[in-house]
C-alpha cells in the first residue's frame, strides 16, 4: 500500500510540473531608475516554481526585447513578463498582441504611465505577487500606421519633449519637468487638420495625444476619462497656455481635472486621420516613431491580455 501511495504523490507531482506555466521575463537593464540591479535574485526568491517554469532574458540593444520576445514565442511562453517602462512594455505587446499570451509587468522605467493605470504596485515583491497570482484581463491597443501603442501616442511639442529625454543622461520626474520648463517657451505651435470618425477638425495645438490609457507617468493625467478596454480612444488637443497660466494648468494635470482646462479638448473616437505631423515624428509609449506627415490612428479591441491586480 505505501508504494501504491508513493506512485500516487509521485505522479502528482510529476502532473504539476507537467501544467506549469512557463513564464519568459526580459529585463531591460537601462530603463529608468536602476531598479534592475537585483531583478534576477528578485525572480528566484519570488515566483512560485511550483506553479512557474520561470526564463530570465537582458536585453543588451534598442529592439533586443522584440528578438527575445520572438524566441519566447517561440517556446511557447504562456507569458513574458517586462522589466522596464513603457517603452520596453511597446516591444513586447507589439509582439504578441492578438496572440493568448499575456503580459506582465514589473514596474521599473521612468514614468511608467500604463502600470500607473493598471494600478501594478511598484514594490517589486508586490509587484511579483501580482504575477503569481496570474490574473489577466484583456485590453484595447491602438495602430499608428500600423505600429502598435498600448498607451499613448503623441505628435507635436510631446515629441520634442521625448526626444531631449531620450538624450539626456538623467532620469526621472525632475529631468523631464527640466526639459519641459527649457523647450516651451521657444515651441510655436503646429497646424493640424484631424478627422475623428469621420468628422473634421482644424486646430492649433501645442500638442495632440491619443490615449489608450489614462496618462503619460508620474500620475500626471491628459485623459482622465480614458479606459483601456472600453473599445474607444481619447483624442487630446492641447494648446499653448499663456505663461502667466502654465502653473493652474499643470495642477489639474496632476489632478485628473486637465478635460475642465479652455485650452484642452478630449474627442472620443475609433478611427482618426491626423494630416500636418510635419516633423514625421510620433512618440509612442514614450518612444520616438518615424511614421511621417500623416497619420491613421485606429482602436484594435481587446487585442492584448495583460496581467494585472
Amino acid at each position: 500500500m505505501g508504494q501504491v501511495i508513493g506512485n500516487m504523490e509521485f505522479n502528482r507531482q510529476q502532473a504539476n510540473r507537467s501544467v506549469k506555466k512557463k513564464v519568459h521575463f526580459i529585463i531591460n537593464p537601462v530603463s529608468g531608475t536602476g531598479r534592475h540591479d537585483d531583478l534576477v535574485t528578485a525572480i528566484d526568491q519570488n515566483m512560485d516554481a511550483d506553479r512557474y517554469d520561470c526564463t530570465v532574458s537582458v536585453s543588451d540593444s534598442p529592439r533586443h526585447a522584440i528578438q527575445l520576445a520572438v524566441q519566447a514565442i517561440e517556446a511557447d511562453a504562456d507569458a513574458i513578463v517586462t522589466a522596464g517602462g513603457d517603452g520596453s512594455i511597446n516591444e513586447i505587446a507589439q509582439t504578441i498582441v492578438g496572440k493568448k499570451i499575456a503580459l506582465g509587468i514589473i514596474p521599473s522605467g521612468s514614468g511608467n504611465g500604463l502600470a500607473h493605470h493598471l494600478r501594478i504596485p511598484f514594490r517589486i515583491n508586490k509587484a511579483f505577487e501580482v504575477i503569481n497570482a496570474f490574473r489577466v484581463k484583456t485590453i484595447d491597443t491602438l495602430q499608428v500606421n500600423g505600429k502598435t501603442c498600448v498607451s499613448i501616442a503623441g505628435v507635436g511639442f510631446d515629441t520634442v519633449v521625448a526626444q531631449k529625454f531620450q538624450l539626456d543622461a538623467h532620469r526621472g520626474f525632475q529631468a523631464y519637468f527640466r526639459i519641459i520648463l527649457s523647450e516651451y517657451p521657444l515651441y510655436k505651435p503646429r497646424k493640424y487638420t484631424l478627422w475623428i470618425d469621420g468628422v473634421k477638425h482644424r486646430e492649433k495645438a501645442l500638442f495632440i495625444s491619443f490615449a489608450n490609457s489614462s496618462q503619460f507617468g508620474y500620475n500626471a493625467y491628459i485623459a482622465p476619462r480614458a479606459e483601456v478596454d472600453d473599445g474607444w480612444m481619447e483624442v487630446c488637443v492641447v494648446r499653448k497656455v499663456p505663461m502667466a497660466k502654465v502653473a493652474l494648468v499643470v495642477n489639474l494635470l496632476f489632478l485628473k481635472q486637465i478635460d475642465r482646462s479652455r485650452y484642452v479638448q478630449i474627442i472620443r473616437g475609433k478611427h482618426a486621420i491626423l494630416k500636418g505631423n510635419n516633423e514625421g515624428l510620433v512618440n509612442v509609449d514614450g518612444e520616438i516613431e518615424p511614421l511621417g506627415d500623416e497619420l491613421e490612428i485606429v482602436v484594435n479591441p481587446l487585442s492584448l491580455d495583460v496581467i494585472v491586480p
